[in-house]
């Protein structure tokens, strides 16, 4: 293209659907409005707008050329802004998704803590465990729990390593003994999480001969809230399998207690995902350097 003030204004046209609006948003004259609009068409060799003398409509062509070319002048000023910010101390808005349970038990204190650090930085943080398109919710990074699935867009970047534990408080296991191999949980009441997204019961993993195997065993109890499920234990009711970050407190302070260790899976990996971009902003970065630099300080 042999102009980008042509296709600007062009753009401008295509949403106030007005050469007369338009021209005075750009502080320009109607007639040059028109002028770099026609210029453009005579560019491409098609027609972009239906003039009327009442109307500006977009033709087929256009608003095909009006969605790629407002993306890529999003892009542009975004790379603008990124440049500008490389060189100051990184500032303006974060947006951060986490998953409901670890946002709200440890993805708090670090975003406070990581906030001291940065003040020029504002955060937004959404908690939820549904797979969610960056670029359309406007997410900066999203912190994942687990295997995450192959996107050409973005970029993972692997934080730290949690374990998955089965536990349950003393008493019950006073009450109801303890197992030393998976097979007992059989005759005991294990509390179940239902993933929301899949309707399925959430496997039971261990590690038996070398080899990770995969579990379900029956209970008087099953939830579609990890956190719940968790509480459950804490209550009692049972046996539960979760991440570590989940009950760290509770077992610290003897109200859980581990059982299956020499059974434990692989652990868990926590990853940073944002968007594959040629510059990162400083903001995007600096956050991810922080979850780094602490990984699962719960353990430390």
């Amino acid at each position: 293209m042999k102009s980008l003030s042509n296709i600007t204004i062009f753009i401008r046209v295509a949403e106030t659907r007005s050469f007369v609006e338009a021209a005075n948003e750009l502080s320009l004259s109607p007639p040059a409005t028109s002028k770099a609009v026609a210029k453009l068409e005579e560019e491409l060799g098609v027609k972009l707008l239906h003039r009327t003398t009442r109307s500006v409509g977009l033709t087929a062509e256009g608003e095909r050329f009006y969605e790629v070319a407002q993306k890529f002048l999003e892009e542009m000023d975004a790379v603008a802004q990124e440049l500008k910010d490389s060189s100051s101390e990184p500032r303006g808005r974060l947006k951060i998704s986490m998953s409901a349970a670890y946002g709200r038990m440890w993805g708090t204190k670090i975003i406070s803590q990581f906030l001291q650090n940065y003040p020029q930085i504002s955060v937004e943080l959404s908690l939820n465990d549904k797979d969610i398109d960056l670029a359309a919710e406007g997410v900066d990074v999203a912190i994942r729990v687990g295997t995450l699935a192959d996107s050409a867009n973005l970029i993972a970047r692997r934080l730290f390593l949690d374990p998955l534990i089965t536990c349950a408080t003393p008493e019950y296991l006073n009450n109801y003994g303890r197992p030393r191999h998976p097979d007992e949980l059989e005759q005991l009441n294990c509390l179940n999480f239902r993933n929301r997204k899949t309707g399925r019961l959430m496997h039971w993993f261990f590690t038996l001969n070398g080899q990770v195997e995969r579990r379900i065993f029956e209970g008087t109890l099953t939830i579609d809230d990890g956190e719940a499920v968790g509480e459950t234990a804490i209550l009692g009711m049972g046996i539960s399998q979760m991440p570590r970050f989940m009950a760290i407190n509770a077992l610290k302070e003897g109200i859980l207690e581990e059982i299956l260790f020499d059974y434990r899976p692989p652990k868990v990996p926590f990853s940073a995902v944002y968007l594959d971009r040629r510059l990162v902003s400083p903001r995007i970065q600096a956050f991810i350097d922080f979850m780094v630099e602490r990984g699962n300080f719960w353990d430390k």
